[in-house]
This record gives C-alpha cells, structure tokens and sequence, in this order.
C-alpha cells in the first residue's frame, strides 16, 4: 500500500542502454544520488536466485541484465532501469520468480513506491520517465498511482499521499488492537475481524 510509480518499454534499440545509463550517471553525479550499474552479459542464461543468510536476503548469480538503479532519497525506493538482450524493461522479481517475461509482458512492470518520500521526489522520477520516453522509449507506459503522469497536478499529489499516510496510520493502530486480541482467538476470526474494521474504515 502506498503511492507507486508502475512502468514498463524497451528500448529504440537495445544498445542505447549504455548512452542512457551514462546519462543517468551524470545526472546522478550532479544531483548527489547514490547510483548502481549492472552490466552483465546479455548473451549467456540468467541463472539468478535468492539467497538467504541470517537476517539478509539477496540476489546471487546472473541475472542477465544491463542497466542502473538510482537512490533519489532515503525515503523512496530506488529507481531501478534494468533491461533484458531485447532492449525491454525487465523486473529483476519476474526473472527470479522464472516467468517468461516474452508471454507476461504485458504484467512485466518495474516499480518504484515515493509514499514516504516528499512530493518534490514523485515529481521528480514522472519528469525523468518522461524525459526517457521521449528520448530512449517512445512506447513507456507509466500507471502513476500519484496522478502526477497524468495531471501534472502536485495539489493532488500531495492530497493522495496525505490520504494514504492516514489510512495506513489507521491500519497500523487496528493491527496494534488486533495484538492483543490475537492471544484468545484463532487465524480465521482474526482475518474476519481485520476485514470487517478495514471496510468500516473505508
């Protein structure tokens, strides 16, 4: 739950991956963002997977892929602009989840939630997706939960995030209520309960 960015487009031509990724360092470079880049081998076989160690979880092996994930704030997830040998966007999760992203593309979105982060950080990542549509990706398709894509309207940026601050907010205070009640009553109950305050709620 939470404001995100939805996206997905391939590339004019799959080696123009290095010309936007060098234009995303520099941007980065003069906007302080921490940046990393992946450029792995596009010719040999993802053989990625999820690997856990104590409380860690990480992708370890090939995924495949080419492309940079930015760090715009410490609130807002990383931007990350990875694309597979075609030149198409591609979600890490999809490859090691093993769905085949050629049948799926139309579900194939990448994704960055800006919920916690200022409007200002919404507002920026739509104007770069819309720099990269003009530039690299004329076919970008952008879902923008914020409805900033759309309207370019911060007003309403801010009313939706305030919005869902508060609604999670509520739902942080009846999951605390639920704690304790979790002590004397089974999963089924409990589901039932959560369900019942969630549409009052709503």
């Amino acid at each position: 739950m939470g404001v995100t960015i939805h996206f997905q487009g391939t590339l004019k031509n799959a080696k123009m991956v290095y010309a936007l990724v060098d234009e995303l360092i520099d941007i980065s470079k003069s906007m302080n963002w921490h940046w990393d880049v992946i450029d792995e081998d596009w010719s040999k076989p993802s053989t990625a997977k999820l690997s856990k160690e104590s409380d860690v979880t990480e992708i370890v092996g090939h995924l495949s892929l080419k492309g940079i994930s930015i760090n715009l704030h410490p609130d807002c997830e990383p931007l990350s602009l990875f694309f597979n040998s075609t030149g198409r966007l591609t979600n890490p999760m999809s490859i090691l989840l093993g769905q085949d992203v050629k049948k799926r593309k139309q579900d194939d979105y990448s994704f960055v939630k800006t919920q916690f982060a200022p409007p200002e950080v919404h507002i920026t990542i739509v104007k770069l997706l819309k720099y990269l549509k003009q530039r690299y990706m004329p076919d970008l398709n952008v879902i923008d939960e914020g409805e900033y894509w759309q309207s370019e309207d911060k007003e309403k940026l801010i009313k939706k995030i305030a919005f869902l601050n508060d609604k999670m907010a509520e739902i942080s205070v009846i999951l605390s209520e639920m704690a304790v009640e979790a002590i004397e009553k089974s999963c089924e109950k409990l589901a039932a309960i959560l369900e019942e305050r969630l549409k009052k709620m709503l």
